[in-house]
């Protein structure tokens, strides 16, 4: 089933959001830079680029060597390339993707840390196919999408890019992966979002209502 999007909101510094709306340039960071960051849940995010997790059932382990065998609760193990390569351009989502009731939707104020300010877009459709185009332009392979959240604690699953765990659900992310070969950020610019987008205050936009 397709999902509608409502609109798109990008939190952040005044500096950087109006630079995003007066001139539409769009910083696009590296997975290695969000893997390492540091943050309580935030940008940062030790099992972004993860490939598998793994959420063992109590068991016994013997170590080659040792005569004994010792007992474990539980196992929990992440599977990961050493350097994950491309980049994330992400956003808050208001959309039918993870609301189960539109009545009851509320965006949660741990999204203030993100910055004071935040972008609303209220053309999504055009906003995309701007980014799409600076895209392209530059030769760059990309994938968009909404991400989906799973709780880090029992799955046992292979993991994409367009998963995090339960933790960042509150940021209701839908996210632009670019295939970069460089560990490098990437800037475009898609023009000005003043016809399109307004500024508001973070704190303003928590009470939004639809």
């Amino acid at each position: 089933m397709s999902n509608t999007i409502v609109m798109f909101l990008k939190f952040g510094e005044e500096t950087h959001i109006r630079d995003f709306y007066e001139n539409g340039t769009v910083f696009i960071n590296t997975i290695e830079k969000h893997r390492k960051a540091e943050d309580e849940f935030l940008r940062g995010d030790k099992y972004e680029g993860a490939s598998r997790i793994i959420n063992s059932l109590p068991g016994k382990l013997k170590i080659p060597g040792v005569e004994r065998e010792f007992n474990y609760n539980k196992i929990h193990l992440t599977e990961s390339y050493e350097e994950v390569l491309g980049n994330i351009f992400s956003l808050y989502c208001i959309s039918s993707h993870g609301f189960d009731k539109p009545e009851d939707f509320r965006i949660d104020k741990k999204n203030k840390r993100f910055g004071t300010h935040c972008l609303m877009v209220k053309d999504n459709e055009y906003f995309l196919s701007a980014i799409e185009s600076a895209l392209n332009n530059r030769g760059y392979q990309f994938h968009h999408g909404f991400v989906n959240y799973y709780d880090k604690n029992t799955e046992n699953k292979e993991l994409s890019l367009f998963e995090k765990p339960l933790e960042y659900e509150y940021q209701k992310e839908f996210r632009i992966y670019v295939e970069n070969d460089c560990l490098e950020p990437i800037k475009i610019s898609i023009g000005s979002l003043a016809s399109y987008s307004e500024i508001h205050l973070t704190e303003d936009i928590m009470n939004l209502s639809l």
